[in-house]
């Protein structure tokens, strides 16, 4: 089954994220750090007038890079299972392009070629309600 996904650079990954869940890509705004947050919770933006908690997807991934690393853009897209789904923002490196990939090709871990490099397959409902 083939579905338009957002290809993105996250550390030394490629990941996809179904376009159909992301809202927008905005360059990363100022980040409010959360003392003692940790599991990949870099901290709070504001986005459309409320509180949008931001993960590293590259920590989230464990993609090899830069500890700590200040992401350039952040991706905000819908998580979670359809009825309890809540807005994230994923802090990247940079937002690649749109592609379509066939989900069905997904290996182990949910990698795949795509473009002649390997892609991860980022499962957003998972990435639901964690918060950190």
């Amino acid at each position: 089954m083939s579905a338009a996904h957002l290809l993105v650079r996250t550390g030394d990954m490629v990941a996809a994220l179904p376009a159909a869940a992301v809202r927008r890509v905005v360059q990363t705004p100022r980040l409010h750090p959360l003392p003692g947050a940790g599991g990949g919770l870099l901290g709070l933006v504001e986005f459309a007038g409320e509180p949008l908690a931001v993960l590293d997807l590259a920590r989230l991934l464990g993609a090899a890079g830069e500890e700590g690393a200040a992401r350039q853009v952040t991706v905000v897209a819908w998580a979670g299972a359809a009825e309890d789904r809540e807005l994230l923002g994923l802090a990247v490196d940079e937002a690649l392009e749109v592609i379509e990939l066939d989900v069905a090709a997904a290996g182990a871990g949910g990698e795949l070629l795509a473009r002649d490099r390997p892609v991860r397959l980022v499962d957003l409902e998972s990435l639901g309600g964690e918060g950190g």
